[in-house]
C-alpha cells in the first residue's frame, strides 16, 4: 500500500516518523552530544547512566541535559560470577509504544539473549544494547559500553572534504 507522506493536513505518526529516521541513519546508536550515556559505579547495585541522545530503529530518546538514570542491578552471590546487559527497552504494540532502560540479568558467566525484532514488520520488541555489566561476587567488576556512537554531520562532512581532496 502506498502511503503519502506529508506534514499538512494529515497526522505522521510515531511509526512513519521512526521508520524515516531509520532509513536515514541506519543504525542504532549514542550520538555525539552531551555525556553520550557515559555510565559511572556508584556502589554494588547501582549505576548512572548520564545524559545523551540516542537512537533505537528509528526512535529518539535522550536523558536530558544535565540529569542522569538511575539503574538498579540485583544482588551478586559471594562466590559467583555474572553478566547483566543494561538496554534501551522498546516495546509496540502496533498503536502504543513504550521505551525504558531496563536491566536483563545473566545466569552465571553467560551474556543474556536481548529481543531484536523487526517493528517495522510485525515485530514488537527492540533492545540496543548499552552497557555490559560483569559482576564478580558482590562487587561490579566492570561496566563496558556496547553501542556505536553516531558521528555528527560535520563530521561527516570534513571527511568526505579530506577524502575528495
Amino acid at each position: 500500500m502506498l502511503e503519502n507522506i506529508t506534514l499538512n493536513e494529515s497526522n505522521v505518526t510515531a511509526s512513519i516518523d521512526a521508520y524515516i529516521h531509520h532509513c536515514l541513519f541506519g543504525y542504532n546508536g549514542v550520538f555525539k552530544c552531551g555525556q553520550q550515556l557515559k555510565c559511572e559505579i556508584i556502589n554494588n547495585n547501582l549505576v548512572k547512566i548520564y545524559d545523551g541522545l540516542f537512537i533505537n530503529q528509528g526512535r529518539f530518546y535522550r536523558i536530558a541535559p544535565g540529569s542522569y538514570e538511575e539503574i538498579k542491578l540485583e544482588n551478586g552471590v559471594v562466590g559467583q560470577k555474572r553478566y547483566d546487559l543494561i538496554v534501551s527497552h522498546f516495546e509496540t504494540d502496533g498503536v502504543n509504544e513504550t521505551h525504558e532502560i531496563k536491566v536483563i540479568s545473566g545466569e552465571g558467566e553467560t551474556i543474556p539473549q536481548y529481543t531484536n525484532s523487526d517493528t517495522f514488520n510485525g515485530g514488537t520488541v527492540s533492545e540496543m544494547p548499552l552497557y555490559l555489566v560483569e559482576i564478580d561476587g558482590i562487587s561490579i567488576k566492570s561496566v563496558k559500553s556496547q553501542f556505536d556512537i553516531i558521528p555528527n554531520l560535520q563530521e561527516l562532512i570534513d571527511k568526505m572534504v579530506m577524502y575528495k581532496e
